[in-house]
């Protein structure tokens, strides 16, 4: 089915028109159109919450400390919530119960917090103004959410990777609908009657990598969203994070139409990188099975 495009669009150069090159071609000039409205500022992308992007400055620089990052955090009553009941999560749970901030944010340390306190912000950019796209957005949301959780379960099987820097690429992975859909809203599409996910499936990755280095994420991050549907891909050296969300992203495909576009878990290359590999797929998938709690309370965490 052809993607059918509402011709009630008037801004001049919004939308390009069908070219007889097919469809490649038109997706290709609807990603310089999304681009170029991005980079004019006629279509704003969502910013991260002031209170994220302070806590990451803070963590960078290193004259700043614990006392310092808890002062930034505690402006915010509901994120300060948020990090102390991650902390006596089944996560990270210790002897004690945590009550207050500081040690909170103590026990976790300082990369930890940030990577937290980044994912707990993403969660306000997924409330749509139009109700047309509230469901799509929902629905990446949620999605994300489960390959956040998978990424952060599967880092903690692996050694050398961070659970919550890789539960933070897993929540961005598909950062780059958030543009798409921001587009269409702006223009009055409505998914009624569009084959939607062709194009966000063509489109989230490359605007994904945009969004993220325009939000000043790290290298091995912003790559995440333009090459974690590339299951071809070759991957040498340690374990990453990128394998870890890759992997999961395999994994929360399984049981879904998406699942024929899959390799076998043995054919990729990210998989075979990880511990769990040296069970098999089966045993791996047995393995995630017997973590569904796990996996559970960190979703209920990121949507709560």
């Amino acid at each position: 089915m052809k993607l059918q495009i509402n011709q009630t669009i008037t801004d001049k150069g919004a939308v390009p028109p069908r070219a007889r090159g097919g469809d490649d071609e038109w997706e290709l000039g609807l990603l310089k159109s999304i681009l170029d409205e991005i980079k004019s500022g006629r279509v704003q992308l969502p910013s991260l919450p002031d209170v994220a992007l302070r806590v990451r400055e803070a963590v960078r620089d290193e004259q700043r400390n614990i006392a310092d990052v808890t002062r930034l955090v505690q402006v915010d009553p509901a994120l300060t919530a948020r990090l102390i009941q991650v902390v006596n999560s089944p996560l990270y749970r210790g002897n004690k119960k945590i009550d207050n901030l500081h040690t909170a944010i103590t026990r976790l340390g300082l990369e930890a917090t940030r990577n937290l306190v980044m994912s707990f912000s993403l969660k306000s950019l997924f409330k749509p103004r139009a109700k047309a796209l509230a469901e799509r957005l929902q629905q990446t949301w949620r999605h994300s959410c489960r390959v956040g959780a998978l990424s952060s379960v599967l880092a903690r099987l692996s050694r050398g990777v961070d659970p919550d820097r890789a539960m933070l690429g897993g929540l961005v992975h598909d950062i780059g609908e958030l543009p798409v859909l921001q587009f269409l809203e702006k223009h009055d599409h409505s998914p009624d009657g569009v084959t939607l996910e062709p194009l966000l499936q063509k489109l989230r990755g490359p605007l994904g990598s945009f969004v993220l280095k325009i939000w000043q994420f790290e290298a091995d991050l912003a790559v995440i969203p333009r090459v974690v549907e590339d299951w071809s891909r070759e991957s040498r050296g340690p374990v990453d994070s990128l394998d870890i969300v890759q992997v999961s992203h395999a994994h929360s495909l399984f049981g879904t139409p998406q699942a024929a576009q899959l390799p076998p878990l043995t054919e990729l290359a990210a998989f075979t990188k990880l511990p769990i590999s040296q069970l098999g797929p089966d045993a791996s998938l047995e393995l995630l099975e017997q973590s569904r709690q796990e996996i559970s309370d960190v979703i209920q965490i990121l949507q709560s």
